[in-house]
């Protein structure tokens, strides 16, 4: 049951999971399929349930990356409440990389994408205006991180280098101001069967493909979020982690959620970034 914001507030809600199917695996070509039929197939595969989403507010220490897969850090950035997308690119990923490798041990990392989640219609402020993904997922499977690793470090002799240590898909996400309206949730690594709950997406595209896992539920799910998440607490999750690769490769399931007593706030603004970390 959900109390004022001002205390720690555990959220009952509905997520959209994938449903459990005979086949684990989907293959969509959108040289033949249009999005708008790929959003409808999606939607004949997705059912609703019913979540508690714990509130880790006062034990964000109690949960590591290396043990549950995700990891709350205070990391001030300064500006943010002014941001745009030149000082995303100038200021808040080199200082997110900063961060990463302190957390991680990674000796380099490598940012690929980053993305702002909001509604504004301000170009300036818009890498690519998404709003909140309302649908447990994760953004790779194993196969899909591994591939998409090659893509970006092209240089065969420094990739092979590079994947003689452990590879790690690292999601940084934070609030651009303080959440309200549809925080993101995460599911504990412990809490999942990754062979049983995920479902693969294999998507082909002109330029290539990539593969992303969406998940069906279970009831042992443990998930958590940060109530009132502000700008200077960042979410790290890992997306891949090489050193797991047999058994699943702590590819975090997540999701934005509705909190049903704060519909009514205004559009959540945040800011996700993307990167590989590598650790000797």
């Amino acid at each position: 049951m959900a109390t004022s914001l001002d205390t720690k507030r555990h959220v009952q809600t509905d997520m959209v999971f994938r449903k459990r199917t005979a086949s684990q695996h989907d293959t969509i070509d959108f040289t033949k399929t249009s999005p708008e039929q790929f959003e409808v197939n999606m939607k004949d595969n997705q059912e609703k349930r019913p979540v508690l989403v714990h509130d880790v507010r006062g034990e964000e220490s109690s949960f590591t990356l290396d043990t549950n897969g995700f990891q709350y850090v205070r990391h001030e950035v300064p500006g943010l409440e002014d941001w745009n997308e030149e000082q995303i690119r100038q200021s808040l990923i080199p200082a997110t990389e900063d961060l990463v490798r302190k957390v991680t041990g990674a000796h380099k990392t490598v940012t690929f994408t980053h993305r702002i989640r909001c509604f504004a219609t301000d170009t300036n402020k818009l890498a690519a205006n998404q709003a909140p993904a309302h649908g447990v997922h994760s953004d790779f499977t194993v196969e899909g991180a591994r591939h998409h690793l090659e893509n970006v470090v092209k240089d065969p002799v420094e990739l092979a280098a590079l994947k003689q240590g452990q590879v790690l898909a690292i999601n940084v996400w934070r609030p651009l101001k303080t959440v309200r309206k549809d925080p993101l949730a995460v599911c504990d690594w412990l809490s999942v069967n990754p062979q049983e709950d995920w479902h693969s997406i294999r998507m082909t595209f002109p330029h290539g493909w990539n593969e992303l896992g969406h998940v069906a539920y279970r009831d042992s799910h443990r998930w958590y979020y940060l109530s009132g998440q502000r700008p200077d607490e960042a979410l790290i999750f890992k997306q891949f982690d090489s050193a797991e690769a047999s058994s699943g490769g702590a590819t975090v399931a997540h999701t934005a959620f509705e909190d049903p007593e704060t519909v009514d706030c205004k559009p959540r603004v945040s800011v996700e970034i993307k990167m590989f970390a590598f650790v000797d």
